[in-house]
């Protein structure tokens, strides 16, 4: 059996945990390849016109791997209890590609998270009660699910606290330095956001990801900010991000991937909150050239040099 990840949406987040797991049970997977523009042109052209972005590269990375796989790896993340739910779109995405793709008939493995308590799935819980669910899928015993899932788990919580540590480093740091706020799924996508950091790399400031913080803080710290009605845990997070890196950098940067529903809340809240610090807004919408957007973060990183020395004189 090959398995088929997307490149997209909550890979950006599990991505470690998701293949460390499969190579732990020696199961071949593929992996799409990083974003271009022929694969958002296919993921837009399957989806409507008023999906968001993400959705639209996530479907793009399906139809990408249909005939390059036996199965496709699309878990089911909907409800995290005490700490969220999850985007409605993505959600969707498991019965979304079945539907989409029904006259090609692809063959779905999934897990479930949802401690809503609404659905009736005997692996919707835990994250390793869930693994535990895929176990006759892939023809393995719970015994060596268990224990790949267990030193996948070890892995990716490593590998994510490596990039914590070398977040922080670079936030108590000199120079100037640029919070970037944003779904990572869009900040690290090859086609969508990285063509911006490295745009803002290239006028040598730092810049630090507000997704790289210790999450079960950011859920409280978010609270600073907000009057916890906010429902999706990753933007729970990257408020709680801002809030812990606010007061060591000179600007925001937010990146909002077109039309995003809960990015519209996050964005008014920072609005109301953020008034000590330039915030500079940028709407991705897939579509090419980077010429007006890099214009744009010239005349910001413009208005941190005005806004420091105004600081500074006061």
């Amino acid at each position: 059996m090959k398995i088929g990840i997307p490149r997209a949406g909550m890979y950006y987040r599990y991505g470690v945990l998701w293949e460390e797991f499969f190579k732990a049970l020696g199961i071949e997977y593929v992996l799409s390849p990083e974003t271009n523009k022929s694969i958002l042109e296919h993921g837009s052209a399957i989806m409507v016109d008023e999906s968001c972005l993400a959705s639209k590269v996530y479907m793009g990375h399906v139809s990408y791997l249909l005939d390059k796989c036996d199965c496709l790896f699309i878990p089911w993340l909907s409800n995290f209890g005490e700490y969220g739910i999850n985007c409605t779109r993505f959600r969707a995405f498991p019965a979304m590609t079945a539907n989409l793709f029904r006259d090609r008939s692809p063959q779905i493995l999934t897990y479930a998270i949802d401690f809503s308590g609404t659905q009736d799935m005997k692996h919707a819980g835990d994250e390793e009660t869930a693994f535990l669910s895929m176990a006759e899928a892939l023809n393995k015993s719970k015994k060596q699910v268990r224990e790949a899932y267990r030193t996948a788990k070890e892995l990716s919580e490593r590998a994510f606290a490596d990039k914590v540590k070398e977040a922080e480093r670079l936030a108590d740091g000199n120079g100037k330095k640029i919070l970037l706020v944003g779904h990572d799924y869009c900040i690290h996508d090859d086609y969508i956001g990285k063509p911006i950091l490295r745009a803002l790399n290239g006028y040598g400031v730092t810049v630090i990801d507000a997704n790289l913080t210790d999450r079960k803080k950011a859920q409280n710290d978010f609270l600073k900010l907000s009057d916890g009605t906010l429902p999706w845990i990753v933007s729970r997070e990257l408020l709680g991000g801002i809030v812990r890196y606010k007061d060591r950098v000179d600007g925001i940067v937010l990146l909002t991937g077109f039309p995003c529903g809960p990015d519209s809340i996050v964005n008014d809240v920072i609005k109301r909150e953020i008034d000590d610090l330039p915030v500079l807004y940028l709407l991705l919408d897939g579509q090419d050239g980077m010429a007006g957007v890099e214009t744009r973060i010239e005349s910001f990183i413009d208005v941190l040099s005005f806004w420091n020395a105004e600081v500074a004189r006061q």
